[in-house]
């Protein structure tokens, strides 16, 4: 184990603005349908229609705050290895272990060599000109060429 501590890049979407705007404004009138229904003795119509509102601002809510969660990874690097954490599952590589690296649209692949397990693969969430992305991109080549004893710059 080495002394470095590492680099540390945080992967996620952006928070979801819009939606949670459309589930708010449907959230308040989907209520304010149910409410005026019966305060106004307006019948059964206006009351599953603000039932139908809620639902789909609850729904829309839930599903934004999942896709958040679920396309959010973390990538640790250190002196030996590349380690990816996705939700509960986490992926370590060790350097020595890459073969090469593929960078495709908004998948970073670090392809092993045979028989050194599965490839890892990053995906960014954001923009092709994400800065975190781009330091990422940037640092996996750093470790990949100090691992391999190749001088830089």
């Amino acid at each position: 184990m080495s002394d470095d501590p590492g680099d540390r890049f945080v992967l996620a979407l952006r928070p979801p603005v819009r939606a949670l705007a459309i589930t708010a404004v449907a959230a308040l009138l989907g209520a304010l349908l149910v409410v005026l229904s019966q305060v106004l003795e307006l019948g059964l119509v206006p009351v599953i229609i603000g039932g139908a509102l809620l639902f789909f601002a609850v729904s829309l809510g839930l599903i934004s705050a999942l896709l958040v969660a679920r396309l959010r990874s973390t990538v640790l690097l250190d002196a030996e290895a590349i380690r990816v954490v996705k939700g509960r599952r986490t992926r370590r590589v060790p350097w020595s272990a890459v073969d090469h690296v593929m960078l495709k649209g908004p998948r970073l692949t670090l392809v092993t060599k045979p028989d050194q397990g599965e490839d890892v693969t990053v995906v960014n969430p954001r923009t092709p000109t994400d800065p975190t992305f781009l330091s990422l991109v940037a640092a996996v080549q750093g470790r990949l060429n100090a691992d391999r004893g190749y001088r830089t710059g």
